[in-house]
């Protein structure tokens, strides 16, 4: 009889057991893990994808002829593109740190009697990004030095070739211990130089100058702007729980409880945000840039032909920041704004994007319409630049091209664009 007893009371006890099991099965809440960047939807891009390497090429390439005279060659030229494909087939095979005056070298005579190559990155780029552009072999320096310039020059016929690397720190740069380069290689680069369209030198080398006017097409495109479903679509792994508030200043934020972006309808601007916790290890700055160029592919797109234009110094432990400036033909597109059409920007932190910002105009390059447009030279631009206000500010002169944005159209005008030691960027028409 007891022993029935506790049989029954057995049999009770494991059944409550699996209802309750069975309850907490049914009714409570899932385990929630939190979504990596590289598990978003792949969503479709408003942009074409695009690689670092197709993002890393020199604002210019001036070709030393000798004789006081120059040849510049800008971005998607075709001698520019014969040139520089040369050189990336070479190697640079050792650096050795030095400063400029004591490199033994009379850069006067380099300037203006021998044949060389002058490769220009403006904003400069370190060694750890460039190796994705050049053949950089061996022991990389370790300093947080950003590359500004590469020039490549001879004395003459069967004389050693020698190749520098200059910094953005004033007179430091590093003298290439073993250059891929013979003479005969120089004279053929110096035949890429255009005879038709010379340039002279101007304050000390700092920048050249065309003889003769420079012929640039003016071009005009109707847009679209970036709307906030698009922008969802593309950012928010579910589109659906979105909320949207507006600011007092006019602007639009959209979040889905995590990440968020802001539009700014006047000044056709986002920006997005995916706020990431700090790490107590420092990111990688080419691996940042490599995640941030992934990421853009996934879920934006770019809208045109992009350049890397600004990359950190130094290994951070907070965000790194990169910008992009969008090329069209040959020529950078330049604005006065820090928020301009043709500036993408980007901050990463350990392969995970914390945010970026750009313009909200897509433009229809199928609408184009050209018409013949001159940039002024020679005298005339020295003229101009004798009576420029904060000419001892100017740090580089270039091509560019300013964006002129109406309502329904945005025009590409060919403009000297003036870079300001404080940063700043000027134009002369």
């Amino acid at each position: 009889m007891m022993e029935s007893l506790k049989s029954v009371v057995l049999v009770i006890l494991i059944g409550l057991s699996l209802y309750q099991s069975f309850l907490l099965s049914s009714y409570s809440p899932p385990k929630s893990e939190p979504i990596q960047q590289s598990n978003y939807v792949q969503t479709e891009t408003l942009g074409k994808p695009s690689e670092l390497q197709d993002m890393l090429f020199p604002d210019q390439i001036i070709v030393h002829l000798g004789n006081q005279q120059y040849s510049v060659l800008y971005p998607n030229n075709y001698y520019y593109t014969r040139l520089l494909e040369n050189i990336k087939q070479r190697s640079f095979d050792g650096f050795r740190k030095t400063t400029m005056y004591l490199a033994n070298v009379n850069w006067e005579d380099v300037r203006t009697k021998q044949q060389g190559v002058e490769i220009r990155f403006r904003d400069g780029i370190p060694f750890s990004v460039m190796q994705q552009l050049l053949r950089l072999e061996g022991e990389m320096p370790v300093e947080n030095d950003k590359i500004t310039r590469i020039w490549i020059f001879t004395k003459g016929t069967n004389e050693d070739v020698r190749a520098f690397f200059f910094t953005d720190s004033p007179s430091v740069g590093y003298e290439v211990v073993r250059a891929d380069f013979t003479s005969k290689d120089i004279e053929n680069f110096a035949a890429y130089g255009d005879l038709t369209n010379l340039y002279k030198t101007t304050n000390n080398g700092d920048y050249y100058l065309p003889i003769k006017p420079l012929r640039v097409p003016i071009y005009s495109f109707s847009y679209n702007l970036l709307t906030a479903d698009q922008l969802k679509q593309s950012l928010f792994v579910d589109p659906g729980i979105t909320r949207n508030l507006k600011e007092r200043d006019g602007s639009e934020i959209y979040t889905d409880s995590k990440r968020g972006f802001q539009i700014n309808r006047d000044q056709r601007w986002v920006t997005y945000s995916d706020p990431v916790a700090p790490v107590g290890t420092k990111s990688d700055v080419k691996e940042d840039l490599l995640a941030g160029i992934k990421f853009i592919n996934q879920h934006i797109g770019w809208d045109g032909k992009y350049a890397v234009t600004h990359t950190p110094v130094k290994q951070l432990y907070d965000n790194n920041t990169f910008s992009f400036r969008q090329y069209f033909e040959s020529l950078p597109i330049i604005t006065t704004q820090a928020d301009g059409f043709g500036l993408l920007k980007l901050q990463v932190q350990k392969g995970i994007v914390s945010g970026f910002e750009r313009s909200m105009i897509i433009p229809d390059f199928k609408t184009g319409q050209r018409r013949d447009g001159e940039l002024i030279s020679g005298d005339a631009l020295e003229e101009r630049l004798q009576y420029y206000q904060r000419r001892t500010s100017i740090i580089s002169i270039f091509p560019a091209y300013r964006p002129i944005v109406s309502d329904k159209s945005v025009t590409l005008a060919p403009t000297w664009a003036l870079e300001l030691r404080d940063g700043s960027v000027d134009f002369i028409e």
